[in-house]
């Protein structure tokens, strides 16, 4: 998966970010951006449009990924638009599962607990992520990182409100795979630390 992504980064986000860069653009503004598309994704799932909730739903993932890759092509990083993405990236995941449970609450009540599941799983993969580097650990380890659920979620979307259902379910096996892939790698990294500080 990472080097899906670093390809992906290299040959197709980097020449699309390079116009924003000369404009000048400030990358706060395309994670700004990437909510209001999160917003609107709801709206449509909420009301069982799902093909263009994906549509949506892809514009927001686009622009998630550009407001990095411009970040480091303009040297505009900061903590604080780091720490901004991070908190969008979360309420955006949200937004979509939370306009999913709105569809199915009087509907297809079973689906409830995918929707949960899923959701539960994807912050915890985050989570992980998030306190093994607080730890000096950076674990990105796992097949279901952020780029693998939204692939799932916009390609699932597309085929319809009885066929999602199918695609939370293999959300939430990976998740939880790729979480307790995570914890093990982070144990095995402090255990070997210790162990190694032990001996000085």
């Amino acid at each position: 998966m990472e080097k899906i992504s670093s390809f992906a980064r290299r040959f197709l986000v980097r020449p699309l970010v390079q116009p924003l860069v000369r404009l000048k653009i400030n990358p706060n503004i395309i994670t700004l951006t990437s909510l209001v598309f999160a917003i609107i994704a709801f709206l449509y799932y909420k009301n069982g449009v799902f093909w263009l909730g994906a549509i949506f739903l892809f514009l927001c993932g686009i622009f998630d990924t550009f407001d990095g890759e411009l970040a480091r092509q303009g040297n505009h990083t900061t903590k604080l638009g780091g720490f901004l993405d991070s908190t969008i990236d979360r309420i955006n995941e949200f937004l979509v599962y939370l306009g999913l449970f709105l569809y199915y609450y009087t509907r297809t009540p079973y689906i409830l607990f995918w929707i949960f599941l899923a959701l539960f799983g994807s912050m915890m993969v985050s989570y992980t992520r998030a306190r093994g580097e607080g730890l000096g650990i950076s674990p990105r380890v796992g097949l279901f990182q952020r780029f693998m659920r939204f692939i799932l979620l916009v390609l699932g979307s597309f085929l319809g409100p009885k066929i999602v259902v199918y695609f939370l379910v293999i959300i939430v096996i990976g998740t939880f795979e790729t979480t307790l892939h995570r914890i093990i790698y982070i144990y095995n990294h402090t255990k070997k630390n210790c162990g190694s500080e032990s001996k000085t």
